[in-house]
């Protein structure tokens, strides 16, 4: 119950102004975890969804003000904000479930979408298939990959998937804000 707590947090925090994906807390838990690790993601998306809703409500009543937050939010730029919502507006659909294999923010398509007047019914329903589709995927490669490690090496296999996990996750990040702060 604690990782479900956990993960619901992770997922609310991460759709308004947290910036670190649940995706690190899901793929540690697929290596370390593996049980709780599916539920632990349905929890991630009732948070994601709760907290998307409430960023999309705000926007609906303070775009501008909405947009400043955003904009004080690491690697999020007046300009990201902008493509965003014009992605959005050009290709409703596409945007959402392109966003989350590109980097773009939940909280940006949350924002931009209840700026735009959308139907909140509609945002979240995209927004189902838009979070579950990457953290399904990476929670299959998490577990593909730690049966890997612990097949090839039958001693100290823990220590070299925290140090995978750590590493990895350590790079995506690196490249992420050299690229976003570019």
């Amino acid at each position: 119950m604690p990782w479900l707590v956990a993960a619901a947090a992770w997922g609310f925090a991460e759709a308004t102004l947290f910036f670190v994906v649940p995706d690190v807390l899901l793929t540690w838990l697929a290596g370390f975890r593996p049980r709780v690790v599916w539920p632990a993601a349905f929890a991630c998306l009732v948070g994601a969804l709760l907290g998307g809703g409430l960023m999309f409500l705000c926007a609906q009543r303070d775009a501008a003000g909405m947009r400043n937050l955003l904009d004080a939010v690491p690697a999020i730029s007046r300009e990201f904000i902008a493509a965003t919502g014009a992605g959005l507006q050009q290709d409703f659909g596409a945007q959402m479930l392109r966003g989350g294999f590109t980097g773009v923010p939940y909280k940006i398509m949350a924002v931009e979408a209840g700026a735009d007047g959308q139907s909140l019914a509609g945002f979240l329903a995209w927004s189902v298939p838009a979070r579950l589709s990457r953290w399904i995927l990476l929670v299959l490669l998490g577990r593909g990959a730690t049966v890997i490690v612990r097949r090839c090496l039958q001693r100290g296999a823990d220590r070299w998937l925290w140090t995978l996990w750590a590493v990895g996750w350590s790079i995506v990040y690196a490249v992420y804000f050299t690229v976003m702060d570019g």
